[in-house]
């Protein structure tokens, strides 16, 4: 075949190549582009202080459960949601995703049966065939996002499963790293050390010392270096607390606790992983917060202000009163006062952990539900200056 020959046959090839490069971006772009930048317009035009129902479905298979908690993928700028209810009537040990930009959810696995929880060699509680999967548990706020490990990391224990009762041989509780990337769990070794409890305790991610935070108690900081965690203070919460941590504050804040209250505790950590930090206790001004006990809180830390969702409440959470509406206040820390937003009252929540800022989009999103399995991702724009 001729020069001539094999220059024009590459050509025809560019040429084909091209064009159904051409016709796959426009099948792409016509499918998947506008009603991402639907989405994304959304979130950027959201009324200032309200919350908006930006999705709701009956996902098949799951419905979100009050003991389980929730934590934002800053690298994928989604919601991963693990935990369940587990008294005897949800055994859900799987991870649950929503992708705002494609409004979509996700389950990475199914649930492990029941009929494979057991003891592994080490005497941790595994799940699944191969027994790579923690067991079913309440995860309340002690559930985060490790940036730099790309990892869900889940500290709770499997205390209120019945089957810890049931299954011989379960002699430690260890926390648990879910790599996103493989999407496989692994337990935290700890340097052959016991992990510490945060069963209905609360954790932070410091992304200033890269430090995960945890507490009931005490203050434990895991120290990725050492691959250890480490006791770095003491503490007065039990169980039912919220911690969020502020980035450009340096600071910790913790709210709520197992009796209603409108005290917040910030906690101002050491230099390094272990290193005992410092406690101050804040009684906010203001126009007040219902007392409360749980409440899902997010640090927007554009506006340099937290969002809470809180109603009044029984101790342990339990609304008995029957509130008809839950309260969402913003609180101020620079002014050191909360303020009610008149136009973002909720239904009741309930137990709820479920709340994150978006630090992609610089929204806040909470996640509620029920046992009717409907699943609604509300989303708010928080501003400290609007009315």
């Amino acid at each position: 075949m001729s020069a001539g020959a094999l220059r024009t046959l590459s050509l025809l090839a560019a040429a084909m190549a091209l064009g159904a490069g051409v016709v796959l971006w426009q099948s792409w772009r016509s499918k998947e582009l506008p009603s991402e930048v639907e989405n994304l317009l959304a979130l950027r035009n959201l009324p200032a202080n309200r919350w908006v129902k930006y999705h709701e479905e009956r996902p098949a298979g799951w419905r979100r459960q009050g003991h389980a908690g929730m934590a934002f993928d800053s690298r994928r700028g989604s919601l991963l949601i693990f935990g369940s209810d587990t008294h005897g009537e949800d055994w859900d040990n799987a991870v649950h995703e929503f992708a705002p930009r494609l409004k979509r959810w996700q389950t990475h696995d199914a649930p492990s049966p029941p009929e494979t929880y057991r003891a592994d060699e080490a005497g941790r509680p595994v799940a699944g065939a191969d027994g790579a999967v923690p067991w079913a548990m309440h995860t309340y706020d002690a559930i985060e996002y490790h940036p730099q490990w790309d990892a869900l990391v889940v500290m709770s224990t499997t205390e209120h499963n019945p089957k810890a009762g049931q299954v011989a041989g379960v002699t430690q509780q260890p926390t648990w790293i879910y790599e996103l990337a493989t999407r496989r769990w692994k337990p935290f070794e700890n340097r052959g050390q016991a992990s510490p409890s945060f069963f209905g305790g609360s954790s932070a991610y410091d992304d200033r010392r890269d430090t995960l935070i945890a507490y009931r108690s005490a203050i434990w900081e895991l120290d990725a270096t050492a691959g250890q965690w480490r006791r770095a203070a003491s503490g007065s919460h039990q169980i039912h607390h919220t911690m969020v941590f502020a980035s450009p504050r340096g600071t910790a804040y913790v709210f709520g606790g197992y009796r209603p209250t409108t005290t917040i505790w910030a906690y101002r950590p050491g230099l390094s992983a272990g290193e005992a930090g410092r406690w101050e206790e804040l009684q906010p001004g203001g126009d007040p917060c219902p007392p409360y006990t749980i409440a899902p809180v997010a640090y927007d830390a554009k506006e340099d202000v937290f969002v809470l969702v809180v109603a009044d409440a029984s101790p342990g959470g339990s609304t008995k009163a029957g509130p008809s509406a839950a309260t969402t206040c913003l609180y101020d820390p620079t002014a050191n006062a909360y303020r009610k937003l008149p136009n973002a009252e909720l239904e009741p929540l309930g137990m709820n952990y479920m709340m994150a800022w978006d630090n992609q989009h610089q929204v806040v999103f909470l996640v509620t539900g029920d046992h009717r399995g409907v699943v609604t991702v509300w989303a708010m724009r928080p501003d400290k200056r609007a009315g």
